[in-house]
């Protein structure tokens, strides 16, 4: 592969690059599916899976994705194609998920602009004052706004309205974009900071409201600890983390790869997942007060409310806003659709801006410039939101963001860590501890995992879950155990023999650590290496062993059991919320389609990643950096192996260490 020197573009600082990566992660979901989790899951007990994902599986991944892009200068397809050069497909993936996010996440903007403008009426059309209930505001978002038909199979026409809405709504994100990364570094500034404003505005003013108490208890004042049992609580937390974090659409490589090589990744990443949680937690204050106040005036119990998805950002919480008196109510209402606007518009440019450049280091568009795939990305992605400006748009919305979410992102954030943990410099490893050992690690650890997955799915429906969990981790953890200890019996016999021994290590310690570690903490070494390369950066926070143990075993376990609950949460309903066959098998067929592209990648990648993709003078990582007689393996120092000899580099340890 010929290497082509670019100068890539870049963020006007570091703040613009953290504003813009936060305002991706924040968006429709902080608003209305993270409050509704909460409530679903008996309040505050949702925070205990939520916090643990976050730590175990957000944290770790947004690391790998920002990292990346950074050190590599590249997006998602070139960035993964040099951890391994069969993983190229894992960014043509993400970018086809986020195509199909951002044609339906358009039409939610574009319902966001309608009632902006409908805010100004001096009569609310939502106003419930002289309504009985909140049905006034239920009928006027469905039936006046989406003129919804009966069902997902009757459809005759696109609404005016929210065709007219989409086409501005395309062209606001095409004016984002057009003028490049500094730019939209600038533009950031307003779509950030303005909605927090805005948010702190809708919070003060919440919490002041009569009845404002008992929905605060709602949300943080009920712990269900029941509820802790239940799988689908934890599927729930983690694939909010996922989405929330903009995870696995291959936008968090393209925004790390217009910073510099040596920017503080791992702090960069930690700043941008809490900042997103604490925004989650904000929002929901903001919310439940102003339900409370609802119930309250109303005389109506909280479970009579819609409290997540766009029945409480459309019917709830806009009916709740129309009970302020006089004028306010319209000023509210303005505040809070311009807020959710702009909250929006940031992770509906993210998810372009992250088409584009992936699609920019493929063979099939590599050649457009990037003017080009932008015009042509918006073009048809406005065309695909009109699918969702029918008057099925609802349903059709439902159904194809369940599939995306709920499979396409576990499966495409799954190979990610499967390819740093698994897939990177397998050669290497197999040269230090042998073809037998290798082979029977990945064997019987993959094994217990799926036994785990397997014995979760088959046995949840006949057993309570303790049954299931302890049947299939016990299996697994059986299968694990002994394969791991004769995979680290037959390695260290391989490595006596050979003299493969590492630093002191005895060759049961350097089998051991090779078969957890060597894979990832010689991506880790590689990263840190870029990281603290340069005067100002000997300080920046490094890539750990955590990171490796994380990425390498928990990530893809977790995965795995997330996708079998969700698998199985579909059986159990003879499909999703009982559409039609044939619209079930569309949603299959759309998820099928963005995974599809992954094995043909494996299968060909030399078809998937330009030729002269930009490389920014970096070795491909699915190389070894270590040819024949020489292999590096990064613990506590470099430590590499040169025709039998070993010699020693310390590393520079004051840094912190994730």
């Amino acid at each position: 592969m010929s290497e082509v020197v670019v100068e890539r573009e870049r963020w006007g600082s570091r703040v613009s690059f953290i504003l813009a990566a936060i305002g991706s992660a924040i968006g429709l979901g902080n608003f209305w599916r993270f409050p509704f989790l909460v409530y679903r899951w008996g309040g505050g007990s949702f925070f205990i899976p939520y916090i643990i994902s976050l730590i175990v599986l957000g944290i770790p991944m947004l690391i790998l994705e920002l990292s990346v892009g950074q050190v590599f200068q590249t997006a998602a397809v070139a960035g993964m194609a040099k951890v391994n050069k069969r993983y190229s497909g894992l960014g043509v993936a993400g970018a086809l998920a986020s195509f199909f996010i951002v044609c339906y996440y358009c039409v939610v903007m574009a319902w966001s602009l309608i009632y902006l403008v409908e805010s100004f009426y001096p009569e609310l059309p939502w106003s419930i004052r002289d309504a009985d209930g909140v049905e006034n505001a239920d009928n006027h978002f469905l039936y006046e706004t989406l003129h919804l038909s009966d069902s997902i199979s009757q459809t005759t026409y696109i609404v005016g309205k929210i065709f007219f809405a989409v086409l501005v709504q395309w062209v606001c994100v095409y004016l984002c974009l057009w003028k490049g990364v500094k730019a939209t570094g600038k533009i950031v500034y307003v779509t950030m900071i303005v909605p927090i404003v805005m948010l702190f505005i809708l919070l003060i003013r919440g919490v002041t409201l009569e009845g404002a108490g008992n929905g605060i208890y709602e949300y943080v004042g009920n712990w269900n600890m029941e509820n802790l049992k239940e799988g689908q609580m934890w599927v729930d937390a983690a694939t909010q983390i996922f989405f929330s974090l903009s995870l696995a659409f291959g936008v968090m490589q393209a925004y790390g790869s217009f910073n510099e090589p040596n920017s503080n990744v791992v702090q960069n990443a930690i700043i941008i997942a809490c900042s997103n949680c604490m925004f989650s937690f904000v929002t929901g204050f903001v919310v439940f007060s102003i339900i409370g106040h609802l119930t309250h005036i109303q005389g109506i119990p909280f479970d009579a409310l819609t409290v997540g998805g766009p029945g409480l950002a459309f019917v709830t919480y806009p009916a709740a806003l129309s009970l302020m008196p006089g004028v306010s109510a319209n000023i509210f209402c303005v505040i809070f659709f311009l807020t959710f606007f702009m909250l929006g518009i940031d992770s509906a440019f993210s998810m372009v801006e992250g088409i584009v450049a992936n699609l920019q280091e493929t063979r099939l568009f590599g050649s457009l410039s990037r003017s080009t795939l932008l015009i042509g990305t918006c073009a048809l992605g406005c065309l695909g939101s009109m699918l969702y400006a029918a008057d099925i748009g609802y349903y059709m919305l439902d159904l194809i963001d369940f599939y995306i979410n709920n499979f396409c992102l576990l499966v495409i954030v799954l190979l990610e860590a499967y390819a740093v943990g698994w897939g990177h410099d397998r050669k290497s490893m197999i040269k230090l501890v042998g073809m037998k050992a290798s082979v029977m690690f990945e064997i019987f650890v993959s094994g217990g995992i799926l036994c785990v997955t397997f014995m979760v799915f088959l046995l949840w429906e006949y057993t309570n879950g303790a049954v299931a969990y302890g049947i299939g981790f016990g299996l697994g953890g059986i299968t694990m155990v002994v394969g791991i200890l004769l995979s680290i019996h037959f390695g260290a016999i391989y490595v006596r023999n050979n003299g493969n021994e590492i630093g002191e290590m005895s060759h049961y310690q350097t089998a051991l650590f090779v078969l957890c570690l060597h894979q990832p903490d010689n991506v880790t070494k590689i990263l840190n290496r870029a990281i603290t390369n340069g005067e100002d950066s000997e300080k920046n926070w490094t890539v750990g062993h955590l990171w490796s143990l994380l990425v390498k075993f928990v990530v893809p376990a977790c995965c795995s059991i997330l996708l079998a609950f969700t698998a199985r949460s579909i059986g159990r309903q003879n499909g999703y919320e009982g559409y039609p066959v044939g619209f079930q098998l569309l949603g299959a067929f759309v998820m099928l389609f963005v995974i599809s592209v992954i094995p043909l990648a494996m299968a060909f990648p030399q078809y998937s990643l330009k030729n002269d993709a930009p490389v920014e003078n970096r070795k491909d990582m699915s190389q070894s950096d270590n040819e024949d007689n020489e292999l590096e393996v990064g613990f506590g120092g470099d430590i590499v192996l040169d025709s039998g000899e070993d010699k020693k580099k310390d590393l520079d340890q004051d840094a912190f260490t994730v």
